[in-house]
Parts: structure tokens; C-alpha cells; sequence
């Protein structure tokens, strides 16, 4: 690990990590990260807010509601973050848009009338199930109070939006895919030499940004010795310069994974972003 390290020609920005895993994070705006960590035993939910360049916290083992573990993060601008509370503890349904300050986490609103529809820079919409129908309406950020309601007929143009801003969320972010083929001998040259001596378990992962190439791949690292039908598997990444063939960079996701975990790394703009031991963010600009 140390030697791999020491061999590394690409650098992380900055590396995060707060109490409890990693549950989901999110974007807010271009420039923020805006995310939650859970603690399993102890039901407490934490979140935390980065600015991406700098990796600066403006939230970090933020404790809204002393941590209630029945919220979660729906969306977010560069401003607010939007959070939902569950039903009921027990079953997954959503209810209420709750609208924290993203820099100071001070609650601004809670709307208990409507379910977080989506968001986009300038507008929030929620939606709620009426005896036979849908009421979708657009809400005020600075209160949460409803604006407007959207009429019936105009319900598709409302999706087509919210379905063409997760287009665009697409465009800056990009997710690895499952190798099997590519076209480009350099690329399958690559993948191949590194695991051509190694019994890697599962698909291997990869994707393209620029002159980079960057996959992860999963190897045998023993068995559970108090179950010996239990195997690890240690989950590798690796960046490598698509027309040099030199290896940029190594890293290790899971030491001890018994299963495939997909999406561990992605990239949004010009910065990779992947996960290490569900506890840590990892930054590295891809220049």
C-alpha cells in the first residue's frame, strides 16, 4: 500500500471523512457537496456540506434535530439543502420539505403539506397525492410557501423539466461502466495487462475522462475465520494515461468487501471523486 503510494504521480485535493458511513451525497450548485453519514447502532444521521475546490467544511457531524435518523437529503441549490422526514421509522415513505441555510445548517422552513418533487437553481416543486389526482406546485424558496399550483394539463410539461434537469445533472457527472469490449486497443490494453495475472472476482468497473482511465477491480483477500464460506474481496483502483500506458495512480476502495459494490467512483467537470471504506471521500483533479 505505502509502496503504490509512493508511486502515485496524481495527488487527492483533499480527503473527507466525519463520524459514521457514508450514505449519500449530492450536489449543490457547481461548486458544493451536500451529504449525509448514518451510524447504524447508535441511529444518528450526520450531514456535511464541502466546497469542492478547496475542500473547505461548512457543515461537518451536523446534528439537525440531535441527529434525528428518520431524515434524509432530497435535493439541494448552492444555498439550501432540502431534506424529507419517513412516515414512520419502519416503512420508507416520505413525507414534509424541510429547507436548511447549506453554510450554517439553520432551518429556514418546513412544509408538512407537500413531498419534495424536484429543484431546480431558481425553483422548487412539490407534489401531493389528492382522493383521485395529483396537486403539483411550485414553491417559494425563502418560506416554502406555494406560489403556485400547477394546472392538470400543464402536470407533463413539469416532468419533462425535472426530467431534463437530471439530463443535465448527467452531463457533468459521469458513472463507471461494466468492461467487457472496447474498440480502443490502448484502453483494452490497459485493463487487460493489469488483470491478466489476477484472479479479480466480478465485472471490473471503468470510465474515461480526457487522457485518463480510470477502473476498479475486485481480488481475493481471504476468507472470514469465523465463517469459512464467508470470502473478501479487496476492491482496487487504479488511473492510468491512456496514450503512455503509465500507471498515475493506485488506490484500495474496500480492503475487505464481500460483494461487488458498484458506482464506487465518478467524475463531475474535471474532478474524480470515489469512496473509500464507505468513510471517506476522496477529491483528485484530473488536470
Amino acid at each position: 500500500m505505502n509502496f503504490l503510494k509512493k508511486k502515485n504521480k496524481l495527488k487527492p485535493g483533499w480527503i473527507f471523512s466525519q463520524n459514521g458511513n457514508l450514505w449519500r451525497f449530492i450536489f449543490g450548485g457547481e461548486n458544493l457537496i451536500v451529504g449525509e453519514t448514518r451510524d447504524l447502532t447508535k441511529r444518528v444521521v450526520y450531514f456535511f456540506v464541502i466546497d469542492i475546490s478547496s475542500g473547505k467544511t461548512y457543515l461537518k457531524n451536523f446534528l439537525f434535530e440531535d441527529g434525528n435518523y428518520w431524515i434524509s437529503i432530497e435535493g439541494a441549490t448552492s444555498e439550501i439543502v432540502f431534506l424529507h422526514r419517513y412516515d414512520k421509522p419502519e416503512l420508507p415513505y416520505h413525507k414534509n420539505i424541510i429547507a436548511l441555510d447549506i453554510n450554517t445548517g439553520e432551518k429556514l422552513w418546513e412544509n408538512e403539506k407537500y413531498l419534495y418533487l424536484f429543484n431546480t437553481t431558481e425553483n422548487l416543486y412539490g407534489i401531493k397525492q389528492n382522493f383521485e389526482s395529483y396537486e403539483i406546485v411550485e414553491l417559494n424558496l425563502k418560506d416554502g410557501n406555494v406560489k403556485s399550483v400547477i394546472p392538470a394539463e400543464e402536470h407533463s410539461g413539469i416532468y419533462e423539466i425535472r426530467d431534463s434537469v437530471e439530463d443535465l445533472q448527467h452531463e457533468f457527472s459521469d458513472y463507471p461502466v461494466k468492461y467487457e469490449s472496447v474498440k480502443d486497443e490502448n484502453i483494452s490494453s490497459i485493463i487487460n495487462n493489469e488483470t491478466k495475472d489476477i484472479e479479480y472476482k466480478g465485472d471490473i468497473e471503468y470510465l474515461i475522462k480526457k487522457n485518463y482511465l480510470i477502473f476498479n477491480y475486485y481480488v481475493p483477500a481471504g476468507i472470514d475465520l469465523k465463517d469459512l464460506n464467508k470470502k473478501y474481496y479487496e476492491n482496487r483502483l487504479r488511473i492510468f494515461d491512456i496514450k503512455t500506458g503509465e500507471i498515475l495512480y493506485s488506490d484500495i476502495l474496500n480492503a475487505k468487501s464481500t460483494y461487488n459494490v458498484p458506482d464506487n467512483f465518478f467524475t463531475k467537470n474535471n474532478y474524480l471523486f470515489y469512496l473509500r471504506e464507505k468513510k471517506e471521500i476522496v477529491f483528485i483533479e484530473l488536470k
